[in-house]
């Protein structure tokens, strides 16, 4: 899993290196939010490497017989206690394929995610978060008719507002983007209906409206979602 991680991390720095100097406005904001990533990602795995190491030497000097105390043991060394980190990317589980797809999700790695989340589908089919991932992983990927199956599923199952919500919109985008501005229009509405505290259905109606600026899909606001 590790040689695959790495892999990957090293893949896509190597696209990040290749367009970053012709790169400008949301493309190379999107190019820096992935440096950020893959910064924090290795930051985090040489911070953890170091942490195994000591208990590690810790445990081989145990054996040797050098530190017999209980104040030195595994077990207290373990249980101190380690400063608080926010939740994000570096603390996915990643033997989860739902965790391991938010991850490449959250690099912009599409390809990469949709297979961990359609695993995880068949892993856990009532979890709709996890369709609503895949669905979103199909529309950048440009497999339209895919996704709109997995947002017409989630639509009547959902208690979620939200959720709800992020579905329609991502039906209107498709529906936007295939030219289609009356069914477009009809899926932001009733996304507001759905949730109106989140701004995108509008942000798209006044897109349709001005045939005029970019779509918001608002998958940001999954991350929160349990």
């Amino acid at each position: 899993m590790l040689q695959h991680m790495f892999a990957t991390m090293n893949d896509q720095l190597d696209d990040i290196m290749k367009h970053y100097p012709k790169a400008k406005g949301q493309m190379r904001e999107e190019l820096k939010q992935q440096i950020q990533l893959l910064t924090s990602m290795s930051d985090h795995f040489l911070e953890e490497w170091l942490r195994f190491e000591e208990k590690l030497a810790l445990l081989r000097k145990q054996e040797e017989g050098e530190h017999n105390s209980p104040s030195n043991s595994l077990k207290s060394i373990v249980s101190k206690k380690e400063p608080s980190v926010q939740k994000s990317i570096l603390d996915l589980d990643y033997s989860d394929p739902f965790q391991r797809g938010q991850g490449y999700f959250t690099l912009l790695m599409y390809h990469q995610a949709a297979p961990q989340f359609e695993q995880a589908a068949l892993q856990q089919p009532e979890r709709l978060l996890v369709r609503a991932y895949l669905g979103l992983s199909y529309l950048h990927l440009g497999r339209k008719q895919e996704a709109c199956r997995h947002f017409h599923f989630i639509i009547p199952l959902t208690e979620d507002a939200m959720l709800k919500a992020l579905a329609y919109n991502a039906l209107g985008c498709i529906q936007a983007m295939d030219r289609n501005t009356e069914k477009a229009q009809h899926y932001f509405h009733q996304a507001h209906v759905a949730d109106p505290t989140i701004p995108e259905p509008i942000a798209n109606l006044q897109v349709c409206i001005d045939n005029h600026g970019c779509l918001q899909l608002g998958e940001k606001r999954m991350v929160h979602m349990g």
